[in-house]
């Protein structure tokens, strides 16, 4: 891979850095004096924290450090489940919420209409498209799992209905599952009878590669796309320890 990104993952790159904008966001906000002084100020009030000796400074710290770290794990699989709607957006020149659209209630990962693409653009998902049915469509309607365990018997009605929906809109519904030993059979076949058309394991990452030309999984493998991000999370780590809420600490200390 050329360390020079392309267009698409300089769009890519683009809203990654979104996404790592918010996490320094947070450390201004949630490690600010203000906000250690609040959060100081309801351990003191809450007579267990207070008897217990955790009304501290260095137990605000925990706190907040705790839900810096459940924020990082949700925006990394926000990332990842959402690296090939980056993709796709830049791939054929969208905006995200054109991308990115509400069926029954459910987002569904990735939306390609025809009426929103260039006319090579629209040949190319249609020979794709050939490859698996012989009905005419008017693009994609296509969800992803990296694995796929369901186990909320609402989550797979609205599944069921949302390939209708789909397919209403000429649409065409297709599943795609990149973990090949985690699916389970049942919920597949409900959801395949349902409308949806499934693709897993390595077909489904190639069916990735084949639509947007790019192999979703070397992306981040780009060294100028890896060295500008681990900046960005070095300059969020250091801007944690720099912060008002450290300096009570080691003031404490």
């Amino acid at each position: 891979m050329s360390n020079t990104p392309t267009v698409f993952e300089q769009r890519f790159l683009d809203a990654l850095t979104h996404h790592l904008d918010g996490w320094k966001a947070k450390v201004e906000r949630d490690f600010s004096q203000g906000a250690f002084q609040r959060e100081l100020t309801d351990l003191s009030g809450d007579p267990v924290y207070e008897r217990f000796g955790f009304n501290c400074a260095e137990y605000v710290l925990v706190r907040l450090i705790g839900r810096m770290s459940i924020s990082v794990g949700r925006r990394l699989g926000e990332i990842y489940d959402k690296v090939p709607r980056f993709i796709a957006a830049a791939r054929f020149n969208l905006k995200p919420t054109q991308v990115a659209e509400l069926f029954d209630g459910l987002e569904i990962d990735i939306v390609l209409r025809s009426t929103l693409l260039s006319k090579p653009d629209q040949k190319h998902i249609q020979q794709l498209v050939s490859q698996y049915s012989n009905e005419e469509y008017k693009g994609l309607g296509i969800e992803i799992r990296y694995n796929f365990n369901p186990n909320d018997s609402s989550r797979l009605r609205k599944d069921e209905s949302v390939a209708n929906k789909l397919r209403a809109q000429g649409l065409y519904p297709v599943y795609l599952i990149f973990s090949s030993i985690s699916p389970r059979d049942e919920a597949i076949a409900r959801l395949t009878r349902g409308g949806w058309f499934f693709i897993q394991g390595q077909e489904a990452l190639d069916f990735m590669h084949d639509l947007l030309g790019v192999d979703i999984m070397s992306v981040l493998e780009n060294p100028t796309i890896s060295d500008e991000i681990k900046k960005q999370t070095q300059d969020i780590m250091r801007s944690i320890f720099a912060s008002p809420a450290f300096k009570h600490v080691r003031v404490a200390g």
